[in-house]
């Protein structure tokens, strides 16, 4: 333990402080004190020489896997080279194609690579050869990134046109079994199940939640109930547990059957951090009374660390590591001590029923709350939220998490291996409905998460552990802990409440939310709200809880309308998302049906009809007063591809007007501006995200915008423009960035 903390220690300085010029001084310094403290005696001082040694030997390691690893990854960015590679995994689906992770001959580490449609045919261990523009995968929009190298990925491939070669290669061998048994089960779990149940089970199982339904997705993640479905300590006991059962709990073969099984169970489900953590933790379990040693959860965490690290250094820079370190800490550390308060507080001598029944209530409670203490600031910082109702939500399903891990595991398979036997599959259904229908309870309590959408809200969260860090200060008065936590509750309300008051006047509101490479813009005035397009093409599930989180932020319960400007991935891709956490009236739509762009069109229907949302068609102008404001949505007026056959809308309050055309190029904006007289406008969300194509100059003449917005994130296609950007300077306007600012708000006076 002494020696693989620091050693983690060493990769953190590394990844985040450590320039690489400092690297071999701070290596120098670390062994220097190991030396000097050979002059002292003592178990403190022997310590201490362990950790600066592991400290030394981590910044040494992390070097060196860089130089080995990144730096030849690096020397190809930016050039377009022609690659054997060796397929790794399945491919999945992609916008405009398909993605893979591979492995490049000649180079070492792993790549992913993007391609057409004709990838997803291939599976782990074909060989292709395509050629391909690298980027770094150490970078993203431009900024330093983690995300690819923190999960041994070291270079991003885009490949042009079809693949020059196709072999079979060492598809069928041994060494991709676990990536094919992970997919039979996710099959057997989507063919088995409800479609709804069937990506719960099949995450539950492998750890793949891409089969999740975005409803249920969205509930797991607002309850605080995501972490079922990674594959962590809870799966890996299971399946030990249920192993045990199968040899009639005989310790030694057990330990003999199971270590082999957790291997592969480990690489089944991807060798993520939180598994390889989970599964090195319980061979400890298994080994330590074998070896006549006692249980020592500190070393066997430890020992997790030190083997992840040296499978990879970059991987301490791994939310999900992160995430799995800091839950096993709270467990190790509050988790006892509330434990111990809330058995104080229990009845005194109480019937042996009552008493396991408090104890489980106990124990579930002190575990969730020991995990979100240590688990809170991560969430805030990644993903902006968290879950306030987790405790109660684990209280409602971890009871019956053993049961529905073992009757799924053998439902799936037998199920899957003889059809005969698929009515197996009705208890763990039924099982799973009740998790999705707990989860998407908890998930509609008002108030059941917390958005850390602004620094005040940071700013609070901060305030709370400095309230917890006096109570544990103050001794004795238990009643202090209720005190600091109705303080707490009183400073969130006061923070919510700000961004609330804000708007809640009857004056025109809109705000351009940041949704990435895409486009989503809440109006709201008068207690009524609506949204023109949601989508992304970074991710469908962002843009759609992206919307969600804003209107959360400003109190805006409900949707009176969507309106879709046209059916493109980066405009309508996050409605699932957003149907699945918000209530939406009516949807305002251009027809496409019988055309070849209908395909986005009957899966927006599809959503439409599954939500009971009422649907318009626009095909002349249509106008609707809300609050203070007027919307207006002008029907397409051009013919030809998705962007030209889309809706333009118009909204009003006064003498102020905003304008959003949607993708339309220029010669389908000069047939606007002629067919319909559009005011001068103060705002103009700028065409196709600041494409060259679009905001021309003949509509900025004609509607004189005095304001810009150029809704975009990280892409490939240089938007926006410095082009159109200078059209828009030339036309005195003010230019703001979604990518620069986040969500931008605007309000009329």
């Amino acid at each position: 333990m002494w020696f693989a903390l620091p050693f983690g220690a060493g990769c953190a300085l590394c990844q985040y402080l450590l320039p690489e010029r400092f690297r071999l001084w701070a290596t120098a310094g670390a062994l220097a004190l190991a030396l000097a403290s050979l002059l002292l005696r003592g178990r403190a001082t022997r310590a201490a020489r362990i950790a600066a040694v592991g400290c030394a030997a981590g910044i040494v390691w992390f070097s060196g896997y860089a130089a080995l690893y990144l730096a030849p990854a690096e020397a190809l960015a930016g050039g377009e080279y022609i690659f054997e590679m060796e397929l790794t995994d399945y491919p999945e689906e992609a916008t405009g194609g398909a993605r893979c992770q591979v492995r490049l001959a000649g180079l070492p580490g792993r790549a992913v690579c993007y391609g057409g449609r004709e990838l997803l045919e291939l599976e782990p261990g074909n060989r292709i050869v395509l050629r391909c523009t690298c980027y770094s995968a150490a970078t993203l929009s431009g900024e330093e990134s983690s995300y690819y190298i923190s999960r041994g990925v070291f270079l991003r491939l885009y490949g042009s046109g079809e693949p020059l070669a196709a072999e079979a290669g060492n598809a069928g061998k041994w060494r991709y079994l676990p990536a094919r048994l992970s997919r039979w089960v996710q099959e057997s779990a989507h063919r088995l199940y409800t479609p709804e149940t069937g990506g719960l089970i099949a995450a539950l199982l492998t750890g793949e939640r891409d089969g999740l339904e975005p409803q249920g997705y969205t509930d797991l993640s607002e309850a605080g109930l995501m972490h079922i479905t990674a594959v962590s300590g809870l799966h890996c006991g299971f399946l030990i547990a249920l192993l045990g059962l199968l040899v009639f709990r005989r310790q030694r073969l057990t330990a003999f059957l199971g270590y082999p099984v957790l291997l592969f169970y480990m690489v089944m489900a991807g060798c993520t951090p939180s598994v390889v953590r989970s599964c090195v933790m319980v061979g400890f379990v298994l080994l330590a009374p074998l070896a006549g040693r006692e249980g020592d959860t500190p070393t066997s965490l430890s020992a997790a660390l030190l083997i992840i690290l040296l499978a990879n250094p970059f991987a301490i820079a791994s939310v999900s590591l992160q995430l799995s370190f800091a839950a096993v800490a709270g467990l190790l550390l509050p988790a006892p001590k509330i434990y111990g308060g809330l058995v104080r507080l229990g009845p005194k001598k109480p019937p042996e029923a009552v008493g396991k029944l408090w104890r489980f209530f106990a124990a579930t409670t002190a575990a969730s709350l020991g995990v979100m203490a240590a688990t809170a600031p991560l969430n805030a910082a990644c993903f902006g939220t968290l879950s306030l109702v987790s405790p109660l939500a684990n209280l409602m399903v971890l009871w019956m998490a053993p049961a529905l891990f073992a009757c799924a595991l053998a439902a799936t398979l037998l199920g899957g291996a003889f059809p005969v036997l698929a009515g197996l599959a009705a208890v763990p259904e039924l099982l799973a409905r009740y998790l999705l229908w707990a989860a998407h309870a908890l998930a509609g309590i008002p108030g059941h998460s917390v958005c850390f959408t602004r620094p005040a809200v940071t700013v609070w969260l901060a305030g709370t552990y400095v309230l917890l860090g006096l109570c544990l200060l103050v001794k004795g008065r238990r009643w202090k802990w209720g005190v600091a936590l109705a303080l707490s509750a009183v400073c969130l309300l006061s923070v919510k409440a700000g961004p609330r008051r804000q708007v809640q006047n009857d004056r025109l509101t809109a705000l351009a939310v940041d949704v990435g490479q895409g486009a989503a813009m809440l109006f709201h005035s008068g207690g009524m709200t609506v949204l023109v397009d949601c989508g992304s093409l970074n991710s469908p599930r962002t843009a759609g809880q992206a919307a969600a989180t804003a209107m959360d932020e400003y109190g805006w319960r409900r949707l009176d309308r969507v309106v879709l400007t046209h059916y493109h991935e980066d405009h309508a891709g996050g409605l699932p998302w957003l149907l699945a956490r918000v209530e939406v009236g009516e949807l305002l739509l251009p027809q496409l049906l019988g055309s070849e762009q209908e395909g986005l069109q009957r899966e927006v229907l599809a959503l439409a009809a599954r939500y009971g949302v009422a649907v318009r068609y626009i095909e002349t102008p249509w106008a609707s007063v809300m609050g203070n404001g007027v919307l207006t949505v002008y029907p397409p007026v051009a013919e030809g591809g998705v962007n030209e056959m889309g809706l333009t809308i118009l909204c009003s309050a006064g003498e102020y007007d905003f304008l959003i055309t949607g993708d339309m190029n220029a010669s389908t904006e000069k047939k606007l501006i002629a067919q319909y007289e559009l005011p001068d406008i103060e705002v103009l969300a700028a065409g196709h995200h600041g494409s060259r194509y679009s905001t021309s100059e003949e509509l900025l003449s004609a509607v004189t915008p005095e304001l810009g917005i150029i809704s975009v994130g990280q892409n490939r296609f240089g938007h926006p423009t410095r082009e159109a950007m200078d059209r828009m300077t030339a036309a005195g306007m003010e230019i703001r960035r979604t990518d620069e600012e986040g969500n931008i708000l605007v309000q009329v006076e």
